[in-house]
């Protein structure tokens, strides 16, 4: 499998650089990364980041609607955590480890977490990818009601 990438051109190997988070946080769109509507102005976001994808959806019963952002972070999970913790946590949201779902056998996680907010029934799952060359966060966030991924 080393060679696989043998002949492609550097940049091909090399990890998307995406859209800075705050360009997101603005309410602008980008469709390089699938972002054809502005992100939910509920949803908090992280501070920074570089977002390699992003979708809105709307709500697919039973379940509400739901928004989506795949980003690289240039600091490690455990940083990464601690900061976008408090930022949930400002917010209303409760952050909680949850176990790694059995179904994710392919690019399985590294880490997950699920914030529920306190007054309003909007959740968020953290979800972390990564490996050597880059780590990456998946903030999926659901509307009222949300699918379970862990038992609570």
């Amino acid at each position: 499998m080393a060679s696989c990438g043998a002949d492609l051109p550097p940049a091909a190997r090399s990890p998307p650089a995406g859209v800075p988070i705050d360009r997101i946080s603005r309410g602008e769109t980008d469709p390089q990364i699938g972002l054809a509507e502005p992100f939910p102005a509920w949803a908090p976001l992280p501070e920074r980041g570089h977002v390699t994808g992003a979708e809105v959806l709307p709500p697919q019963p039973p379940w509400g609607a739901s928004a989506v952002i795949l980003m690289r972070i240039d600091e490690g999970f455990d940083a990464f955590t601690a900061g976008y913790g408090r930022r949930l946590a400002d917010r209303g949201f409760d952050l909680r480890r949850i176990p790694i779902q059995p179904n994710l056998v392919i690019d399985a996680p590294l880490a997950q977490f699920e914030a529920d907010e306190k007054a309003g029934g909007h959740v968020v799952y953290v979800t972390y990818r990564g490996d050597a060359r880059a780590r990456y966060v998946q903030l999926t966030y659901w509307s009222a009601p949300s699918p379970p991924l862990a038992v609570r």
